[in-house]
Formats: C-alpha cells, structure tokens, sequence
C-alpha cells in the first residue's frame, strides 16, 4: 500500500494536521505513528476529533452520532480513550470507549483524519482500545456498532463477531 500525499499544514482547534511528501509507505507511517492511551495532555485534540467524525459522517451519508469537543475531553480526562498521532504530534486518529453499568463495553467514535486512511491505522487504534476495555473491564461484553463497511471488515480481523442486539443482551 503506498499513500501519496501533498504538504499541507493547517491547524484546527491548535492541532497540527498535515499531510505529508515525499510518499508515506505503509510500513513508514507504522514505524512513524504513536497509538497510545490518550491522557489529559491529549484534549487539545478533541475539537479537531469531534470535527473530522461530522466531516466523515457527512462525507459517507450516515448517522455517525455527532459529539462534542467536551464530551470527547471527558473521555480522554476518564481514561476511555485512544490517540494516534505522529511523532511531531500531528493527529492521526482516535477511538474512545463507552460503558453501560460497567457490563458492557462499546469501542466507538473510531475516526482517522483522510490523509492517514487505508494505511493499517485504523486496525492498530481499534486493537488498541480492545486491550484498554479488556484491561479497565474484564468481564464485560465488548462490542462495536457500525455502519461502515471498512470498519466491519476490521472488527471481523480482530475476531468481532456479528450478533444481534438480543444476542448481548
């Protein structure tokens, strides 16, 4: 997989966002991206998280629930989130976990900013924040719901597997 990407630096919410030239290999962009557990010095990216999950929803026509720049802070400050970035600190990605009396257990909000998509990011964050909810939840049910094709395509490489919501339950 080789991503060919321009030079373009702007910042959204005091977030470095770029993409990058010469071309990123995929193999480049593993050994040069940081997935982590994201902290409290990471909510300087939540209003360019909760930007880039309306701009994707709005790209591809669906119903990805719309959150807040507080709301995605709150998770981070909590410990229930994941953070990609590279190593200058550009965002990259990120996913966040809700609970439901601590039994069950989503992994939601998965989003990679385009200039970093279809390179294998988007697989590592959402195995990252599986072994976070196994690690804070134990015992819980963990599950993801998605529309999106590419992601179900992930979560069955990871061995999630289709059920009905009765089936959780």
């Amino acid at each position: 997989v080789r991503i060919i990407l321009k030079r373009k630096q702007s910042t959204r919410g005091g977030v470095r966002q770029s993409s990058f030239s010469p071309a990123l290999t995929k193999k480049k962009l593993e050994t040069n991206t940081i997935i982590r557990r994201a902290n409290s010095g990471d909510v300087h990216y939540a209003e360019t998280v909760t930007a880039e999950i309306e701009n994707s929803a709005k790209a591809r026509g669906t119903g990805i629930a719309k959150r807040s720049p507080e709301y995605i802070t709150k998770k981070i400050e909590e410990g229930k989130a994941v953070v990609a970035h590279l190593k200058d600190g550009t965002w990259v990605g990120f996913c966040y976990i809700e609970t439901w009396e601590g039994e069950y257990v989503a992994n939601s909000g998965l989003i990679v900013a385009p200039a970093f998509r279809k390179g294998g990011v988007a697989k590592q964050i959402k195995k990252k924040i599986f072994d976070l909810s196994r690690e804070k939840y134990p015992n819980a049910k963990i599950f993801g719901l998605t529309t999106g094709l590419a992601v179900m395509k992930i979560n069955s490489e990871l061995g999630y597997e289709p059920v009905t919501y009765s089936e959780l339950t």
